[in-house]
């Protein structure tokens, strides 16, 4: 039964998007315009991430380029979709994008894969075990980007294409951790939001949800007891609390001076400018706040369930920059103790985001744009 799935799950994906498909063989009959840019995000509501970083880049510097923009917001006709579609000599995607993969691309025509993770941590795409290998989902892309030339391969089996098709260049968003302004910016709209924070050494406590998607997503609320945790940091400690996004059912937050509730930030990345120690599990965060210098403590209590049903690309131990904990009576101990100047943390940005330097957009253009014009 799986060959017969395997073998049909390709026409599927096809007669979803066979009007869409129709539009687009038809719009090649026009000339391709070879500085119009579609970025695609239909997921969400706004342009933003990676594909924002490269718009506000490209419009900064003034580059003769052509942006077009749909989200699920700003939307198209399928008929005027496809013809753009056709016309554009760049589509980027950030994201899990179905529409895409079933077109047949035109001769120098660039569809590319601008992620919006970065690093290589919980498996994805083809990474994973219960990948339909037939699928068309993600093959047809002619480049996608990394943060650090050492996981080329690993996006390379992910995404289900060849090794040079995939460019080191960093992550485009990052780029703003460099911009000084942005950084001030952040942190005083965070002060001013809870003025407690000042003074304190800040520790974030941001793991990703269990379940299998926004449906189930939940956090074990009898993984951490917040209040015992800032208990055992002391008073020179505050404790911020982020949840993921997808996380309805909230943790029971103590009133407290010293623990306060930020899930409601929609930019976990301005919480990491005023953060001193990340206490995390096996979020992509850990990624962002090496770029920005924070020590960092991986908490993970189901560890060996988690792993047996996600899986990782390298061993757990590899994405240390320090400690890993696995109850919660070490914790306190392990926030207090941990430094960012330690063998592991240093190969740890080495391996995973050593492009992610500020330059990030720069790059992109000049590797991938200008290269390919």
């Amino acid at each position: 039964m799986g060959k017969i799935k395997s073998a049909i799950y390709p026409h599927l994906q096809r007669m979803r998007y066979k009007n869409l498909i129709s539009v687009f063989e038809k719009g090649k009959k026009q000339d391709m315009i070879d500085n119009q840019i579609l970025m695609l995000s239909t997921s969400k509501g706004s342009l933003g991430g990676n594909l924002g970083a490269i718009k506000s880049y490209i419009e900064l510097n003034l580059l003769d380029y052509k942006i077009i923009t749909v989200t699920s917001v700003d939307q198209m006709s399928i008929e005027e979709l496809g013809s753009v579609m056709a016309q554009s000599r760049f589509i980027m995607v950030d994201d899990f994008e179905p529409m895409v993969y079933v077109l047949s691309l035109r001769p120098n025509q660039q569809l590319i894969q601008v992620w919006h993770a970065m690093g290589a941590f919980k498996r994805f795409g083809y990474g994973r075990a219960t990948a339909e290998s037939g699928s068309l989902t993600h093959k047809n892309y002619t480049k996608a980007i990394v943060s650090s030339p050492e996981i080329v391969d690993i996006y390379a089996e992910s995404f289900g294409i060849s090794r040079d098709k995939i460019i080191p260049v960093g992550t485009p968003r990052t780029d703003v951790f460099f911009d000084e302004k942005y950084v001030s910016l952040a942190k005083e709209r965070l002060y001013g939001k809870a003025p407690e924070l000042k003074n304190k050494r800040i520790c974030l406590f941001a793991p990703t949800f269990r379940g299998q998607n926004v449906n189930d997503a939940f956090y074990p609320s009898e993984f951490i007891d917040l209040q015992a945790l800032s208990n055992s940091l002391g008073e020179d400690w505050a404790v911020i609390v982020k949840l993921h996004p997808f996380v309805k059912g909230k943790l029971d937050i103590p009133k407290s001076k010293s623990i306060f509730d930020f899930s409601d930030e929609r930019e976990i990345n301005d919480i990491l400018f005023i953060t001193d120690v990340l206490v995390t599990d096996y979020s992509s965060v850990i990624f962002e706040n090496a770029i920005i210098g924070n020590s960092a403590v991986l908490y993970a209590p189901d560890y060996e369930q988690y792993n047996a049903n996600r899986g990782f690309y390298y061993d757990y131990n590899d994405y240390s920059c320090g400690s890993i904990v696995t109850n919660q009576s070490e914790l306190a101990d392990a926030i207090k103790s941990i430094t960012n100047n330690n063998p592991q943390y240093m190969a740890f940005k080495q391996r995973f985001v050593s492009l992610c330097d500020g330059n990030s957009c720069r790059r992109f253009v000049e590797k991938i744009l200008e290269e390919n014009k």
